[in-house]
């Protein structure tokens, strides 16, 4: 699935499935080898694979985006970018990213008869 696509797909189950204006939704997607985020999250090495900064958008590991699971990697940091108002803590904004992230997979399972 190309990126665009698949980030339309991913902001219509986001407005589908919680209250967040998706069309508020207005930071790129930076796809980058995975040691590009590891440098810039942790200083090198380490099994982060995707986040969200609010000044430079969703940085994502090059990866199979047709696989479910690295979908849902990306919805999740597209929920982060939703959140940049909200006034959670950042644990609870991680909470919900989570919770969100397992009902994408799950509505997706039971739909393709996984």
């Amino acid at each position: 699935m190309v990126l665009n696509e698949l980030l339309s797909f991913l902001l219509v189950w986001i407005s589908l499935n919680t209250n967040y204006e998706t069309s508020k939704f207005d930071f790129p997607v930076n796809v980058v080898k995975p040691i590009v985020i590891q440098e810039m999250v942790c200083g090198g090495k380490c099994p982060v694979v995707a986040f969200f900064s609010k000044d430079r958008g969703i940085f994502i590991s090059e990866m199979d985006l047709s696989d479910i699971c690295n979908q849902s990697i990306l919805l999740h940091e597209v929920i982060h970018a939703l959140q940049i108002n909200s006034n959670l803590e950042d644990a609870f904004k991680e909470k919900e990213a989570y919770e969100l992230q397992n009902k994408f997979l799950e509505d997706l399972s039971l739909k393709n008869d996984m």
